[in-house]
């Protein structure tokens, strides 16, 4: 900004605050002074007009104060205001009006709230509202009637689902009166809701006037949390290749399916699960959370579907599971000398269902065998370090996936391997 800019701004700035500053107030309880309607310069707010109650204007010696028919009230700068007046600040000297104001007794304007009822749906809740705000009258410069906007609050604290957990997340919402209902989204949770009002109340610091009502919700949302749960294994390949759609990984997966529901309001709860094409075939499971291995390379769907009580809101999510095809790479070599590196002899594998491996000397003596991929020959024999040099291996393996074609279409893929290792220190 250059200077001839900042300069006329701050000398803006600087005559709306002497503007706003022209008049003080004595009086015993709270006002407000309101600068913002257009076509008159101020408007006064008094939680109640008492005999002590004045305004003082703060500006040129030589003023009168008259009502907007011009009647006289007092040629000096202060005096006692009346409610649903309007008053000028006269320039006797100039013969002309230099500011118009107008003062209301709030107190004499009091909110009467008769009733607050509730019609709740699964999607919305409509708050039928009675009560009675009376006007607050105002006239400007130009004798045109106006109204301050009585403006209301509707509170309440409702459930959300934030970063993958449920919170409470308190709502507030101002509503211009007049109004006979107020239609909102549907609570996810037993909630007290609460109109409040007006505005100026609350920014004279009085007493606010307010009307509750407690809502039993009926509106359930659910989501679902997927998590693979780990193997120990370190050689096992995209153990977990999950991405923001899909749990993605090796099988058999392991899977803990959470409901992350508005409970206790969602109150029953079905899990189905099934190959994706194929959702007339399922597993049907009513708890909350489900632990379900998935032992089938290929594309599945896990679905929850929560409803309340009465059964009359449901809501669901759904989740996508891939199990990846089998890999089995065997290699050919290890050196158990202790420095941490390739101090086992380990398969990599991916989606294996069924293994053994057989682990013999040159003399066909087993020195070998586990049940497990995921764990590796640490070169001992009985407890003591084998001798270098050459072994052989069998391995007989499946994988969760199946032959797509051939012969032996639908059969799990099989793993045979034979080889050699070469033991080094």
């Amino acid at each position: 900004m250059n200077t001839n800019k900042l300069f006329l701004a701050l000398m803006l700035l600087t005559s709306h605050c002497l503007g706003f500053a022209q008049f003080s107030v004595n009086t015993t309880g709270a006002h407000l002074q309101i600068n913002s309607e257009q076509n008159i310069d101020a408007i006064f707010l008094f939680d109640k007009i008492s005999s002590t109650t004045e305004i003082t204007y703060i500006g040129n010696e030589n003023i009168e104060w008259r009502k907007y028919d011009n009647s006289f009230v007092a040629n000096t700068k202060n005096f006692s205001p009346e409610d649903a007046t309007g008053y000028i600040v006269f320039d006797k000297i100039n013969n002309k009006p230099l500011k118009y104001i107008w003062v209301i007794d709030y107190s004499l304007y009091p909110i009467v709230y008769n009733s607050l009822t509730t019609e709740g749906s699964c999607g919305k809740l409509t708050l039928n509202t009675s009560l009675n705000a009376p006007e607050l009258v105002y006239y400007d410069k130009s004798k045109v009637r106006k109204t301050l906007p009585r403006i209301f609050t509707l509170k309440y604290t409702d459930y959300a689902f934030t970063d993958g957990e449920w919170k409470d997340s308190p709502v507030e919402t101002e509503h211009h009166y007049p109004f006979t209902q107020i239609v909102i989204n549907a609570p996810r949770k037993d909630v007290n809701i609460c109109i409040e009002g007006d505005k100026y109340a609350r920014e004279m610091g009085i007493s606010v006037q307010k009307s509750c009502v407690d809502y039993k919700a009926v509106a359930v949302e659910c989501h679902i949390k997927g998590t693979i749960e780990k193997r120990s294994g370190t050689n096992e390949y995209k153990r977990d290749d999950s991405n923001t759609t899909t749990l993605t990984g090796s099988g058999p997966l392991v899977v803990l399916l959470e409901s992350k529901s508005n409970t206790p309001t969602a109150a029953f709860h079905e899990w189905k699960i099934y190959k994706t094409g194929s959702a007339g075939s399922y597993f049907r499971y009513s708890e909350e959370n489900v632990r379900y291995t998935f032992n089938e390379t290929g594309e599945f769907v896990a679905k929850l579907q929560v409803t309340n009580a009465d059964n009359s809101c449901v809501s669901q999510d759904s989740i996508k599971i891939s199990v990846l095809e089998s890999l089995l790479d065997v290699p050919n070599a290890f050196t158990p000398n202790g420095d941490g590196i390739n101090d086992e002899f380990r398969v990599v594998f991916k989606s294996i269902k069924t293994y053994k491996i057989t682990i013999f000397n040159r003399w066909g003596q087993v020195v070998y065998q586990s049940n497990d991929p995921s764990k590796g020959w640490d070169g001992r024999i009985g407890g003591k370090p084998a001798a270098m040099g050459t072994y052989y291996y069998i391995i007989d393996a499946t994988g969760t996936d199946t032959y797509s074609n051939g012969s032996n279409q639908g059969k799990n893929v099989v793993h045979n391997r034979k080889g050699h290792i070469n033991l080094f220190r």
